[in-house]
């Protein structure tokens, strides 16, 4: 985690002062009192773009405090930073004395690799970030990923003897009241803006850190009067350049897989474009194989027609070396009775033109073609069937899939699109 320097509460101390810094040794402030009983620094509000509404939520409990969580996207890169701000507000007209308390609607929260909790550095709110897609009612059954490097022994110090805090009408702003007298009042807003790029694994000596891997993501934060605000945001596959792959066989053809984009929204039609090109300047007759790198490749209801490749789309992020392992989505209803155009049978040859991708069929023991066609087929889908004997067809869900394209000559190519939250 890494911390911007702000809305930091600076206690008083008989032999100096203590900075809170929610554990992170990155954060700097100066005492701007000298008053012994009563502490207090001017708070920095959160930036405005770290505020916006680009992908943010908030929380208002029976005490008139609302949580807000807030991030700068939706949407990340491997790799990128992701911002956040926690906000708590006093939403009363008139001042707010709300006592501090233990009633956390989740209890894996934390700021630092002290964490938090009741009292902990004096912030009555945490975050929890999960890999993968979870609501309230699910987030029982998911495992929080390690934002900290528990391997590392870093001083912690002791809880602060908060007993309320005491906030400004329409403010963020509060007294924290202390019951010693060893640590006086403090003054500041009760937010914080951190980033986070990733998550840690593994145990003393063998840890390891992790940039966000393609896929959704669920933030959690809440405070310690029961307020729980959920957000998500997903990481893409980086695809510079566009979102597609190509192979040059040993052939002379190259197999092409193209998607019109790399990000889409529950609901939205994908496009996934397959062509078969000679790259040679003069005619190709290739000889149909059964080399096919994977089963159950297909360009509609009725198969890979007369076309010598296919596609099939896989829910995950899978490379070419373990996608064997995986199930492919079913895009047409299995149940449907569907009317195939004409297919040939006994396909012996194509006959491919120079540098195209127009080629002529030829069938076992005839020696004229028996249609001439581009290699090249559109599949369109906005999701996948489920069931058995009774099936529906559902939208894709946000998080990370792998469309794979082959050919019956050994080809495999493999591209992946996130459909967002």
């Amino acid at each position: 985690m890494k911390c911007v320097p702000r809305n930091i509460g600076v206690i008083g101390l008989s032999l100096g002062m203590l900075i809170i810094t929610a554990g992170c040794s990155d954060h700097t402030t100066s005492d701007t009192s000298k008053n012994t009983s009563s502490t207090s620094i001017i708070p920095t509000s959160p930036t405005s773009t770290n505020m916006s509404s680009v992908n943010s939520a908030s929380s208002t409990s029976a005490n008139g405090l609302s949580l807000s969580l807030s991030l700068d996207s939706k949407t990340y890169l491997p790799g990128r930073e992701v911002s956040i701000v926690i906000d708590i507000k006093n939403t009363l007209l008139t001042e707010n004395d709300v006592p501090v308390s233990d009633n956390w609607s989740y209890s894996n929260l934390g700021l630092g690799p002290c964490d938090n909790g009741p009292g902990g550095f004096g912030y009555p709110y945490g975050i929890a970030i999960f890999q993968g897609n979870y609501t309230p009612l699910n987030l029982s059954t998911a495992t929080p990923l390690s934002l900290y490097d528990y391997s590392v022994i870093v001083p912690c110090p002791g809880p602060m003897p908060s007993t309320a805090y005491d906030f400004k009408p329409l403010s963020d702003i509060a007294i924290v009241l202390s019951s010693a007298s060893s640590f006086p009042n403090s003054t500041f807003a009760i937010n914080i803006e951190f980033t986070e790029a990733g998550y840690w694994t593994g145990v003393s000596p063998g840890v390891t850190k992790h940039d966000f891997a393609p896929g959704v993501y669920t933030i959690v934060a809440g405070d310690e009067w029961g307020s729980l605000v959920v957000l998500h945001f997903t990481v893409s596959q980086d695809t510079a350049g566009g979102n597609s792959a190509r192979s040059l066989s040993v052939n002379g053809l190259r197999l092409s897989l193209s998607l019109d984009s790399t990000i889409y929204q529950p609901g939205q039609q994908v496009t996934i474009v397959i062509d078969e090109t000679n790259m040679l300047s003069k005619t190709n007759n290739v000889t149909t194989s059964d080399k096919w790198p994977l089963s159950g490749l297909s360009v509609s209801h009725c198969g890979t027609l007369n076309y010598p490749f296919g596609v099939a789309i896989f829910q995950g992020y899978y490379a070419s070396g373990d996608i064997s392992s995986a199930t492919p989505l079913k895009l047409y209803d299995p149940l449907a009775v569907y009317s195939c155009p004409m297919v040939l049978s006994e396909i012996d040859t194509y006959a491919f033109q120079p540098l195209s991708d127009i080629a002529a069929v030829f069938q076992l023991s005839n020696a004229n073609p028996v249609s001439t066609e581009n290699m090249n087929a559109e599949v369109q889908t906005t999701g996948y069937w489920i069931g058995s004997t009774s099936v529906t067809l559902t939208n894709f869900d946000p998080g990370v899939y792998t469309v794979v394209g082959g050919d019956e000559w050994g080809s495999l190519l493999v591209v992946h699109f996130t459909v967002s939250q």
